[in-house]
């Protein structure tokens, strides 16, 4: 069983994972957290700096988790890409890895996603092609 579980450094993501691991530990299961960094397209105002800031959020996000994951006895694979759309970018990972759960938390680091366009979450369970299960 492969399970994904994509992380932002928030709270939520965090409590997905520990489910993750829970269930990850209990059935064997082959484990990857995934962080997406933000990637602005067609706007030539936002500096380069915010680009590299998103990067290494993302990088600690994995690292992080990835840590909890070790610490819990639990060996993860990591994954960062980039993206103008994190649910994008997790729902074809899982396709493409044959992914069979997704495990997330309700909301991330900032609830304005919601406001314009949706938030993650509902995305990936909407577009997903296996099982999500969100966290609260």
């Amino acid at each position: 069983m492969k399970i994904l579980v994509p992380v932002d450094n928030s709270e939520f993501a965090f409590k997905a994972l520990d489910k993750a691991i829970e269930m990850a530990k209990k059935d064997g299961a082959q484990l990857t957290v995934m962080s997406v960094a933000l990637e602005f397209q067609d706007v030539e105002e936002i500096p380069i700096s915010y680009a590299d800031k998103f990067k290494d959020q993302a990088k600690r996000a994995v690292t992080k988790a990835s840590e909890v994951a070790e610490n819990a006895g639990l060996k993860a694979e990591t994954r960062v890409e980039i993206g103008a759309s994190p649910a994008d970018n997790i729902v074809k990972y899982a396709e493409e890895t044959k992914t069979d759960l997704i495990v997330m938390g309700h909301r991330g680091i900032t609830g304005l996603d919601r406001f314009l366009v949706g938030s993650v979450a509902g995305r990936v369970v909407s577009h997903a092609p296996c099982s999500v299960l969100v966290v609260r």
